[in-house]
């Protein structure tokens, strides 16, 4: 068994790099290796999402829970994401996450007046007083040639 080795020795290759996007191929790696790359870029990218939402008035059919959880899949852009703090971490406000260093707020106001449905009220509707460099992102599906997905 002299002279073998058995390790692999992974590559990557950059195909793509600009400042907020990068495509690269990895090869010769194990499956657990490339996981633990994804788990790391997903865990390091700072990102901002809608977490507590509070429904004054809802005379849908549909529940609270379900309103709260379909805004949170919306997809928001944000430049102050670096800058931004944790709730649990911030010394302005306590924890509870009600000042302008851990939180933004959203405004949605929406009705509708005909049988039919459409997402993409909510993407216009919605609106941040407290932050407008924050703001979520057009859905796909109104720009030619680009499907989008479905919330």
């Amino acid at each position: 068994m002299e002279g073998k080795s058995y390790q692999r020795l992974p590559r990557v290759k950059i195909r793509e790099m600009r400042d907020d996007y990068m495509k690269f191929e990895l090869r010769d790696a194990d499956a657990s290796v490339a996981n633990a790359l994804r788990r790391v870029m997903i865990a390091e990218v700072p990102t901002v999402a809608i977490d507590l939402v509070e429904i004054q008035i809802n005379s849908s059919v549909l529940n609270y829970e379900f309103i709260a959880h379909r805004l949170g899949l919306i997809p928001l852009k944000s430049d102050q994401a670096m800058s931004m703090r944790f709730s649990r971490d911030c010394d302005s406000c306590d924890g509870d996450g009600q000042c302008e260093f851990c939180s933004v707020e959203f405004h949605l106001r929406g009705k509708c007046h005909s049988d039919q449905t459409s997402l993409s009220r909510t993407f216009s509707a919605l609106t941040t007083p407290s932050s407008p460099s924050i703001s979520p992102i057009p859905p796909a599906w109104n720009l030619p040639n680009k499907k989008g997905l479905s919330l």
